[in-house]
């Protein structure tokens, strides 16, 4: 093996740990939307920019990825079908976590907005 194929695994390896590095932290940006319940309403700012910016890195990480497997297919590179399902699967947990954010603060605001009205009478 010569010395450019080391330097190349190298960059591969650092890239991968960067990666992994990005991924973990945007897991720990958007850990608290995993059960998040009426009394997260105080640090409700705080919470938004943590949930944006985790969720920026993902939708990164998803696009540089998907530009990763399937742009070599444009060189006409047999690109591996393992990695395509990996990223198709990322893609949807992904898709998926978002809509459960969603749908979780819709159900608190609704039930928030209910006491409110029945606090009233």
């Amino acid at each position: 093996m010569n010395t450019m194929e080391k330097k190349w695994e190298l960059r591969l390896t650092a890239g991968f740990w960067a990666m992994l590095g990005f991924f973990l932290f945007a897991l720990w940006l958007v850990s608290p939307f995993i059960k998040i319940d009426a009394s997260d309403f105080a640090q409700a700012e705080r919470n938004v920019y943590r949930l944006f910016f985790g969720l920026f890195i993902l939708l990164i990480e998803l696009g540089i990825l998907a530009f990763e497997t399937f742009s070599p297919q444009g060189l006409a590179h047999k690109v591996s079908n393992l990695k395509a399902i990996a990223v198709f699967i990322f893609g949807l947990l992904l898709l998926a976590f978002i809509i459960f954010i969603v749908a979780q603060s819709a159900v608190i605001y609704l039930r928030t907005g209910l006491s409110e009205v029945e606090s009233i009478y």
